[in-house]
């Protein structure tokens, strides 16, 4: 069985996430877990061992009595969607989030990771918080980050950006389930800037892919980020989905211009999946 971590700190903003969670795992048959970290306060200065050590437990106990008294919520959130099928394991930890993150999806052997983009503690980048930006640029795994704003609802159009590499075809597939599953049209997008493209490479993935829910488009832009937007926009789409390939691409994603533009029209959320080897 497949397995997707789910990162939280029972905000609003996560709470939505956990929809988006829950129906991948549903059209992936895996199971969720629900990941909390906290961190406990570096106290420095001449003050009694025991008075810090008070403290700790104090917050270790208060930490943990938030973490049981939300387990119930989630468990109605997936109740009132019919989702309550979906195996859910809740795991809390101590310490530093990106280093739990990553030491949890080593050892759990994660599949996916689904993250909401802004939450309680008040990071705000634009779009993307600084920890779903981390897991992006450090995990060897899809991650799927959902802005604050947009609500779950079923998938009708879902955008890929390719350049027709075979190392591409993965993300596709998993993509075909989810849309297969909702009923929806993948628009398989290259964005070329002077409009060449492989067309061998087109012609070979349109016959693999001839009887999927996708559509083959070639899109002529000298900015391909302004392309992207574009097609958020005109085609209407619930989910635009990226294979990361170097970081200068993950530069142009998360710059200013990029995420200030894409704020100010309809955000998505964005699954971004890591270039696999040939």
């Amino acid at each position: 069985m497949k397995k997707i971590l789910f990162p939280t700190d029972f905000s609003d903003s996560a709470n939505n996430a956990f929809l988006y969670a829950l129906n991948l795992a549903k059209t992936l048959k895996a199971e969720v877990l629900v990941l909390h970290v906290y961190d406990l306060p570096m106290i420095t200065g001449s003050i009694n061992a025991g008075v810090i050590q008070n403290v700790y437990e104090t917050i270790e106990t208060g930490s943990f009595e938030n973490f049981k008294d939300n387990i119930p919520h989630l468990k109605e959130i997936a109740k009132e969607h019919d989702l309550s099928e979906i195996p859910i394991k809740f795991i809390l930890e101590e310490g530093n989030f990106l280093y739990n993150l990553k030491k949890l999806t080593e050892e759990e052997e994660i599949d996916f990771v689904v993250m909401g983009t802004e939450g309680n503690n008040g990071l705000q980048k634009l779009l993307f918080g600084s920890n779903t930006i981390n897991a992006i640029t450090s995990l060897k795994i899809p991650v799927l980050s959902v802005p604050q704003d947009i609500s779950f609802k079923s998938y009708d159009n879902i955008g890929f950006t390719t350049i027709f590499e075979d190392r591409d075809k993965e993300a596709l597939k998993y993509l075909i389930k989810m849309a297969n599953r909702h009923k929806a049209k993948i628009h398989c997008m290259h964005v070329s800037k002077d409009g060449s493209y492989d067309n061998k490479a087109l012609k070979e993935w349109k016959i693999q892919f001839e009887n999927e829910p996708v559509i083959f488009e070639i899109i002529i832009d000298p900015d391909p980020v302004n392309a992207v937007i574009n097609a958020i926009q005109e085609k209407q789409l619930d989910l635009l989905t990226v294979v990361r390939r170097n970081k200068g691409f993950l530069d142009k994603i998360f710059s200013p211009s990029f995420t200030k533009t894409f704020v100010n029209k309809n955000i998505v959320p964005l699954f971004v999946f890591q270039e696999q080897d040939s």
